[in-house]
């Protein structure tokens, strides 16, 4: 089996097991990937109940059923630290041992350190000297850093954890056998200690996904003959995402005299909240709250309609949802976080707007709707991003990472 242990977790209802749609679909390019090389997929995962809030963030897709890949809940999300540890530590470490003894490949990574299930079993994986993929997809570090300069969390603790944590990662990357991590920034810091890097940007859309043209240049068109602005965000609604600046920046640049029309698909528990900002900044009629939506194709065509993305969030983030923009041929219009600096270097179709001031990212919001010109040669450079980065050549390029370092492993 390909054992999966990972702090996703699995959505419970009775003998039923849900998981989030783009998750799943992530899952089923990684099993075509791999062709069944080292047997089904196994995930391992901590549970929720299906009716719960947390269910209502992204939408829901059955798992049991799907071929080639399975589940095992390991423990109530929701259990505490003291608890984790007083309760949960042996029964897991027991499950762990079980599916390890069936295991050819065990891909994981580090998460939280309270409830550390995917650094024990990188741990327990690498005493069974079992091949190790190790993936890191965001900059735990600097996000964590970040919140806490903003008061969310206690500095001094977030000091120690950040401490711990990044000594845990330097070791793991020296150990595994194959190091997969998100954006540039993150391959660098490690990249000494690591034995086998590569650097990867996970996407879930298809190359045959990519927006048609045709609706792209309709867009253009639209855009070059002056009507309003369209920008959009397509994700959970936490308040991390910062999705309540998108509407003080959008409120600002309005009183400097250009309207911005701006579409938000998706729940999640800050909905409430920014519904009652966009009516006490009298946004109601430039700011459409559209719910959640399935991921693909139509999603992709959907996004294609609009002229940008716009991504406020309060830290560091690295969300799939910027390439799904460049799928349907959006430029990202963004604050300043580190990956989004990394986007603009790369891609070169980035608005990168000043962190912490909402007038001045409203000023700059201003200056794209008065050069148009420069979104529209941004979205060639979106597209052409979009093609390199399709999930069907990224999963390509990671199975053939994969069966070599597997190959080393049983080699030595």
């Amino acid at each position: 089996m390909y054992l999966i242990p990972i702090g996703v977790p699995l959505f419970l209802d009775g003998d039923r097991v849900w998981v989030q749609t783009d998750w799943l679909r992530s899952l089923k390019l990684l099993r075509d990937s791999l062709g069944g090389r080292y047997g089904d997929l196994l995930l391992l995962s901590p549970w929720l109940p299906v009716d719960g809030p947390e269910a209502s963030v992204q939408p829901l897709e059955r798992l049991d059923g799907t071929a080639g890949i399975r589940a095992r809940s390991l423990f109530d999300a929701r259990v505490r630290t003291r608890g984790f540890w007083m309760r949960e530590l042996l029964p897991l470490r027991r499950a762990l041992d079980q599916e390890f003894a069936r295991a050819e490949v065990v891909h994981t990574g580090l998460d939280d350190l309270h409830r550390p299930l995917m650094g024990l079993s990188f741990a327990m994986a690498r005493a069974r000297d079992l091949p190790t993929v190790f993936v890191q997809d965001t900059d735990v570090v600097v996000q964590a850093r970040e919140l806490a300069r903003q008061k969310v969390l206690a500095r001094a603790r977030v000091r120690l954890y950040v401490g711990l944590y990044e000594q845990l990662v330097r070791h793991a990357v020296g150990r595994a056998d194959l190091v997969l991590l998100k954006g540039g920034s993150l391959a660098r810091r490690y990249q000494p200690f690591a034995s086998n890097l590569h650097e990867f940007e996970d996407t879930s859309y298809l190359a045959s996904e990519i927006a048609d043209e045709r609706t792209i240049k309709e867009r253009l068109a639209e855009q070059a003959r002056g009507r309003t602005l369209k920008l959009v965000y397509c994700g959970r609604l936490v308040e991390r995402k910062g999705v309540h600046r998108s509407l003080e920046i959008l409120a600002a640049a309005r009183r400097m005299g250009t309207r911005i029309d701006f579409e938000i698909i998706g729940s999640g528990p800050e909905l409430p909240n920014l519904e009652r900002l966009a009516r006490e900044l009298d946004l109601r009629e430039q700011v459409h709250f559209a719910g959640s939506a399935s991921y693909g194709a139509a999603l992709i065509e959907r996004l294609a309609r609009f002229d940008g993305l716009l991504f406020t969030p309060t830290a560091e983030d690295t969300p799939r949802m910027i390439f799904d923009g460049y799928a349907a041929g959006l430029p990202l219009v963004a604050s300043a976080i580190p990956y989004a600096e990394e986007r603009a270097r790369r891609e070169g179709a980035t608005a990168l707007l000043p962190r912490f001031d909402v007038e001045g990212s409203a000023r700059r919001l201003v200056e794209l709707d008065r050069n148009r010109s420069t979104l529209s040669e941004w979205t060639g450079r979106a597209q052409a991003a979009a093609r390199y980065h399709a999930a069907d050549a990224w999963y390509t390029r990671r199975a053939e990472w994969t069966h070599e370092a597997v190959a080393r492993r049983r080699a030595r």
